[in-house]
């Protein structure tokens, strides 16, 4: 009969510890520490899980903390419309869908901060599977490089490229690219939306129309996925939409409101009557008009329309059902007026103009009020965003310049 050795219960026990030391050890040489930039993008990422559900740190969470800091991962992100703003308008939006991410994020095999990034870790942070794979590999990648530290562009090319990690943090394009056939290179391009079954990061940035191999291609001094030609907007429609996207300001506003739309990550789109206020002014400064009429006001209103349809992930958030936020800029389209239209009128001189019926500031006010609360009793933002739909009625209700542009677009049209 066949006899089975149980070692002494002190001698198993001191085995079965020297087994969890030299993990421990393993794991502790394995782990390089992030630079200071990449612990403040942690922490980013942390305050971002803590506003959503409170879960476990996510990729999603990850690629959006980039953002908050300065460098090149940030730079190569927001050079493809992936900035601040946009990524957390959709991670936003999505917190009050039950069926938002298509992608589990390995969420059920999340991991203690501190298994990956020792004491940097925080100790009760979790990270989900997929973002613990992504800082895993960052810190590969930077082993790889031979660097003490790993950093921001460590991650986000640890984020993009997670489904073709090597062992050693490189990926398998960055050992064969040589070799590789222009097939097996559109074969990857369409793995691209696979991605996002796994991680949400990558999801992330289909949903803004991001190509992560175009993210990629900036990081490499590449032009990318060259935004403007993207998204089919005329150049006179490129400084509304870096507004949109949180790459400029707009320079009217005090310094206060600069900061506040900026650092909040604000999204314009979802507040279209505001934003059309804010728009107009800057319109009549792009013409070079000392004074601000209502023809401004047209044009702020087809600027946003036209901008807000080029980037739905963005003029979506929050949006009631049915959608009439834009409801102005729709009746303005429907009368085959756009804003190139109004634009050219202007700058040539084709449309002679009389004043305007009533200062330009009192159509804004009363059409982003119409529940009688003042904007300015909050803050300059209209407590529930009415939308342009009533302010094209009153513009064109009145004896104003927007309304002769109309009409003499129309009539010419007709």
């Amino acid at each position: 009969m066949r006899r089975e050795y149980h070692p002494p219960s002190g001698r198993l026990d001191a085995m079965t510890g020297k087994k969890r030391e030299d993990s421990m050890e393993a794991i502790v040489e394995s782990i390089i520490e992030p630079d200071w930039k990449t612990v403040g993008i942690l922490g980013a990422a942390r305050g971002g899980a803590l506003a959503t559900d409170g879960a476990a740190i996510g990729t999603e969470h990850l690629l959006a903390a980039i953002t908050t800091t300065k460098g090149p991962a940030r730079e190569a992100l927001a050079a493809e419309g992936a900035t601040q703003t946009a990524l957390l308008a959709v991670i936003r939006n999505r917190m009050v869908r039950d069926d938002a991410w298509r992608g589990a994020d390995d969420a059920e095999e999340s991991v203690a901060a501190q298994d990956v990034l020792g004491e940097d870790g925080g100790g009760r942070d979790r990270f989900t599977g997929a973002a613990a794979g992504a800082l895993r590999a960052a810190m590969g990648q930077a082993r790889g490089e031979g660097a003490s530290k790993f950093g921001a562009v460590h991650l986000l090319r640890a984020l993009l490229e997670e489904d073709s990690r090597t062992e050693d943090g490189r990926t398998e394009d960055s050992r064969t690219e040589d070799s590789r056939t222009e097939d097996s290179r559109t074969e990857d391009r369409r793995a691209e939306g696979n991605r996002a079954e796994d991680s949400r990061a990558v999801e992330l940035l289909g949903v803004c129309g991001v190509s992560p191999q175009a993210v990629r291609d900036r990081l490499d001094g590449g032009t990318g996925g060259t935004v403007g030609e993207a998204d089919g907007l005329a150049p006179h429609l490129h400084a509304t939409r870096d507004v949109l996207l949180g790459r400029d300001q707009y320079r009217h506003l005090p310094f206060w409101k600069r900061w506040l739309v900026n650092s909040a990550g604000i999204n314009l789109a979802s507040k279209p009557a505001w934003w059309t206020g804010m728009e107009t002014y800057e319109q009549a400064r792009r013409l070079g008009d000392r004074t601000v009429g209502t023809e401004h006001v047209l044009l702020a209103i087809l600027a946003t329309h036209e901008v807000a349809l080029r980037y739905p992930h963005l003029a979506g958030e929050n949006a009631p059902a049915p959608d009439t936020r834009y409801a102005g800029g729709e009746r303005l389209a429907g009368l085959g007026i756009d804003y190139a239209s109004v634009h050219s009128a202007l700058t040539g001189d084709r449309v002679h103009l009389t004043a305007d019926a009533r200062p330009v500031e009192q159509y804004l006010e009363e059409a982003a009020s119409p529940s009688g609360v003042s904007t300015a009793d909050s803050g300059g933002e209209s407590p529930v965003d009415p939308g342009t739909g009533p302010l094209v009625e009153l513009l064109l209700s009145e004896e104003t310049r927007a309304r002769q542009l109309v009409d003499a677009l129309t009539v010419r049209d007709a």
